[in-house]
């Protein structure tokens, strides 16, 4: 019963092993997470600081913004019916299943061509595999810190808030700072460890942290060039963006089994847009070529989105490595409003393994201020 409880509770604090790119803008979610060049909302230090030098007024602020992310059973609602109380049934249940929970709050400030946001996420991330010799991959994962960044035009060309028209290229640099509490490992449900740790008196914080939670630190660094074309309600974007340059690799403590948390892999990613916006329609379709120093198949490479709505309300949907999103976004000034579902590859190649989730954001007394 008791290991039961400790796998009932891990299903909702853990991550298939994905590898860590910091929080997501939850409309570039439901694209397709195709947001390079789209890269207009309160997220923009984490695809491309270059994308700042769009921000059309003197200062915005977004002071509340928590986005909850988690699995998306009702896309499976036959599997978890009549859920069994025994572990071999649970297990059986889960087995290959990924499981993920995730929050973030980043609040932040825009201002003129400077961007700044405080991070404050926790995510958790299971796979149980091998039904012959079961393991559990565990990726658990808590944040706190900041990014920055900042963007300068190249040459004459600039576009203003209230330009009909022109042309802009923007380089921008950003830098973070993580400090990062986390479990990365993989554990044999038939090993020694686990159970002993299971049948101790611990409560299953304390089970945890035996399991090896450690805490490290780092810094990381961006940067990324964007060209804008504005030719009256059409922009077209195009945007490359270098993140976590050479990999955000975390200094943890000495500890006697070596843990370690997870790192943030580098990857260079290319974007394009076309944004289309009238006093009664607005439209957008985003393509993104993610992870160009990377080995991976041209398909898994590919992400791809649209936005399609009228000023408060809009449908969102894409295609993130084969794998489809959709949701709604509501704006009402001093509330936005954002959910949906979404899938991803976290087996490492495309098609082989997908964690279906949903996103459900809210963001509180955003305010933009022009002098």
């Amino acid at each position: 019963m008791r290991f039961a409880l400790l796998l009932w509770l891990m299903t909702f604090s853990a991550l298939a092993f994905e590898a860590p790119v910091g929080v997501r803008s939850p409309r570039g979610l439901l694209m397709g997470d195709a947001w390079t060049a789209v890269n207009n909302d309160e997220y923009t230090l984490f695809y491309n600081p270059a994308s700042l030098g769009r921000h059309s007024h003197d200062l915005t602020m977004y002071p509340f913004n928590p986005q909850i992310n988690g699995p998306n059973v009702l896309s499976d609602l036959k599997k978890f019916q009549d859920m069994p109380s025994t572990p071999t049934g649970v297990a059986d249940v889960i087995m290959d299943y990924p499981v993920h929970l995730g929050t973030s709050l980043v609040p932040g400030v825009k201002l003129f061509n400077f961007g700044f946001s405080y991070i404050a996420s926790e995510s958790a991330d299971l796979l149980l595999r091998n039904k012959i010799h079961p393991t559990l991959d565990v990726d658990y994962r808590s944040d706190r810190g900041f990014a920055t960044g900042f963007a300068i035009p190249l040459g004459p060309g600039r576009i203003s808030g209230k330009s009909i028209s022109g042309t802009q290229t923007n380089l921008g640099v950003g830098a973070k700072y993580i400090k990062r509490r986390g479990l990365y490992d993989s554990y044999a449900l038939t090993g020694t460890d686990l159970l002993d740790y299971i049948n101790s008196n611990s409560d299953t914080n304390d089970i945890i942290n035996q399991l090896g939670l450690v805490q490290g630190d780092a810094w990381g660094f961006d940067a990324g060039v964007e060209h804008v074309v504005r030719e009256g309600p059409n922009q077209w974007v195009f945007g490359l963006a270098a993140l976590d340059i050479g990999g955000t690799k975390f200094n943890v403590a000495s500890n006697p089994n070596k843990k370690v948390v997870a790192n943030n892999k580098d990857q260079v990613n290319l974007g394009a847009a076309w944004l289309y916006r009238t006093a009664l329609f607005r439209g957008t379709f985003s393509l993104d070529i993610r992870g160009l120093t990377q080995e991976m198949e041209m398909l898994e490479r590919l992400r791809t989105g649209f936005e399609i709505g009228i000023p408060g309300i809009s449908f969102l949907g894409g295609i993130n490595s084969g794998y489809y999103s959709y949701g709604l976004g509501l704006d009402l000034g001093v509330m936005k409003l954002t959910a949906g579902f979404y899938g991803l590859e976290v087996g490492g190649a495309y098609n082989r393994t997908q964690s279906k989730r949903f996103v459900i954001y809210l963001s509180l007394f955003d305010f933009s201020f022009d002098a």
